[in-house]
């Protein structure tokens, strides 16, 4: 077959059309040039020129909704932001959430990173941006600390004691997350990668999705698609994923940890969806993290494997999850 552009190539994969190899792509956060729209944007292109990948998605500082909103962090050049202060201490602070304009602020610097992508890139490979689901943001304005019992602790808590409080919060939440998907797809987005975070079956019960998090998450597809959102992602965080719930949500992608025994295979998801799978490669909170700690034998042993499972049809290869920024970035083509 002859070498297709990684925009073909992407697209072909996407429809489960044969490819001349599979595409491959990673993600994970480098705080300091997340900073700034300035050096993200700069940061991405070259990682995408030094590694070749054949999409990028827009890893941004994750404490941006919390910013954006008046919560208040601390910089950590190695640890990234860290949490001072947050805006949701009771539920009635989620009542006087206001929905926000995604020009301007923090949501207007992402928003940014998405424009000088489109303007450096001008089509030839495509790019996901990053938002989290609304209850994930819920969580974050509520105080909710990443890998603490917080992370669902805060949100269960209202979700028991104030659901109402809560729905009024994630509606604010979810419309001005759509409305940011609208400005990201418009500046040059090829659509939006949405991850649930905390909430796998661990945190939440599958029917308590189904109120607090679903409607809200496919709010921002649907405003995505309205602009013209071609390649959706839909990112499963953790262990024991809800993927026959979510799987019909809009999207032309599944990122998930396909390496836990505690989540379904590759082979098994390709069987339980239509949609595209992105995985394969365990990452950091794999054990052990091969991309990190090797050998390149392992890696190379992996890639045959998520192979084998999913014929290289309707496949992506990479992590499922967030890298290291040094992890070891090894791209096989097989």
């Amino acid at each position: 077959m002859a070498e297709m552009t990684k925009r073909e190539r992407v697209m072909a994969a996407l429809k489960g059309e044969p490819v001349d190899r599979v595409p491959v792509s990673f993600f994970g956060h480098n705080h300091p040039p997340e900073r700034s729209s300035d050096t993200l944007a700069p940061f991405l292109l070259e990682q995408n020129r030094k590694f070749g990948w054949d999409f990028i998605k827009v890893n941004l500082r994750p404490s941006y909704y919390g910013e954006a909103w008046g919560c208040k962090y601390r910089w950590n050049p190695e640890r990234g932001p860290e949490l001072e202060d947050y805006v949701v201490k009771s539920a009635d602070d989620f009542r006087k959430l206001e929905k926000l304009d995604p020009t301007k602020g923090a949501l207007g610097d992402q928003v940014r990173v998405a424009k000088l992508l489109g303007e450096a890139l001008k089509g030839s490979i495509p790019y996901v941006q990053t938002t989290f689901s609304p209850l994930s943001v819920a969580g974050r304005l509520a105080g909710a600390v990443y890998l603490t019992p917080s992370e669902p602790d805060v949100v269960k808590r209202f979700i028991k004691e104030n659901p109402e409080a809560l729905h009024h919060g994630l509606s604010i939440i979810s419309r001005t997350l759509a409305d940011y998907a609208r400005e990201a797809i418009r500046a040059g987005a090829d659509g939006m990668f949405l991850t649930t975070t905390v909430w796998s079956r661990d945190a939440i019960t599958e029917e308590e999705y189904k109120i607090f998090g679903r409607p809200y998450d496919l709010a921002i597809y649907e405003a995505a698609i309205q602009e013209g959102a071609t390649f959706n992602v839909l990112h499963l965080c953790r262990e024991n994923i809800m993927l026959d719930l979510l799987s019909d949500y809009p999207v032309q992608v599944i990122n998930y940890d396909a390496l836990s025994p505690r989540n379904p295979s590759l082979k098994e998801a390709m069987a339980r969806t239509d949609k595209a799978i992105w995985g394969g490669l365990a990452h950091k909170t794999s054990v052990p993290d091969t991309l990190l700690e090797g050998p390149v034998d392992a890696i190379v042993a992996q890639v045959h494997v998520a192979l084998e499972q999913t014929g290289g049809r309707r496949f992506f290869l990479g992590p499922g999850c967030s890298i290291f920024p040094h992890s070891q970035q090894v791209s096989c083509w097989l």
